[in-house]
């Protein structure tokens, strides 16, 4: 065991407890270990790599308790010079939800508790951990965002395709002066993030992105296919969804959203370096879609 998380096992006093990771493909960012208490509790630890990452996790943990099924803090290690911020939580039964599960009524169920979250208006669009960089406008962390991907490929992506992303941004940021919001999202809304257990939600999880924005964002995995592509079974979700408020329209804005993902999801494989080895698979996909998708006509 490295001295990092010797240092974990001090603070939040976990020194006869046992300790396994959990690894998946969905642990890109967070290192995540299961904890087993002498008295048989189970915990999870999780180990934020970067402090505005920490501090978003913690604050809509703590917002939503009560309210929606998230897992409950324990303790936490706030993050300092040479130690990652860590908060230590619940463990939920059950597992990560998975597309070949998928039936009605969990969709339905997701749906709702999706809409849920948006009814939470906010007081602007951002970090809501740091309010003097709330915006009233939506394209302002948008943008801010957008740059920073350009900026992470700028050394990766030919001149060419850099400069047709940004030419579709131009022409389409107007797009988000319409936008529902401003609200609480939780911008990864996907199944990966979702726990089940015997047909039920137990818990939304991973909060570490999620912000003041607008509803539209959050419905970038249906669109992408990440619930499904039965008709069906998206049906079910959006049924679910306007059982708590309406469905925003979202399909003018949709293209503008799956631009900047990638070229955001693009921007930290290059940046961690692992864009040709542990995250291959995730560039290559939004790549891919890159390609494609500048090549047409707007």
């Amino acid at each position: 065991m490295n001295n990092r998380i010797k240092l974990y096992i001090q603070r939040l006093n976990l020194q006869h407890a046992m300790f396994s990771q959990i690894e998946h493909e969905d642990t890109i960012v967070a290192i995540v270990y299961k904890i087993t208490l002498p008295s048989g509790e189970e915990l999870v630890l999780k180990i934020c790599t970067r402090p505005a990452h920490y501090f978003c996790e913690f604050y809509f943990l703590k917002y939503f308790a009560g309210i929606l099924p998230v897992p409950r803090i324990i303790d936490a290690v706030v993050p300092e010079a040479g130690l990652h911020g860590a908060i230590l939580m619940d463990y939920l039964p059950g597992t990560l939800l998975k597309i070949s599960d998928l039936t009605e009524n969990l969709v339905f169920e997701a749906g709702s508790l999706l809409a849920t979250i948006h009814s939470n208006k906010t007081a602007g669009y951002g970090d809501l951990t740091h309010p003097h960089d709330i915006s009233n406008h939506p394209a302002v962390p948008f943008t801010r965002k957008f740059e920073e991907g350009i900026n992470e490929c700028s050394q990766h992506l030919t001149s060419a395709l850099l400069k047709q992303s940004r030419s579709y941004y131009d022409a389409h940021i107007d797009h988000l002066t319409s936008v529902d919001g401003p609200c609480m999202t939780h911008r990864d809304f996907r199944p990966g993030n979702v726990i089940v257990n015997e047909d039920k939600i137990m818990g939304i999880i991973d909060w570490a992105g999620a912000r003041g924005g607008f509803a539209e964002e959050d419905f970038c995995p249906l669109e992408f296919g990440e619930w499904s592509v039965n008709r069906n079974i998206r049906q079910s979700f959006l049924n679910g969804y306007s059982s708590i408020r309406p469905v925003p329209d979202y399909h003018n804005v949709m293209p503008l959203l799956r631009l900047s993902r990638a070229i955001a999801t693009i921007g930290f494989t290059v940046k961690s370096g692992t864009w040709n080895t542990r995250d291959a698979s995730l560039y290559q996909r939004n790549r891919a879609f890159l390609d494609e998708f500048l090549i047409k006509p707007f």
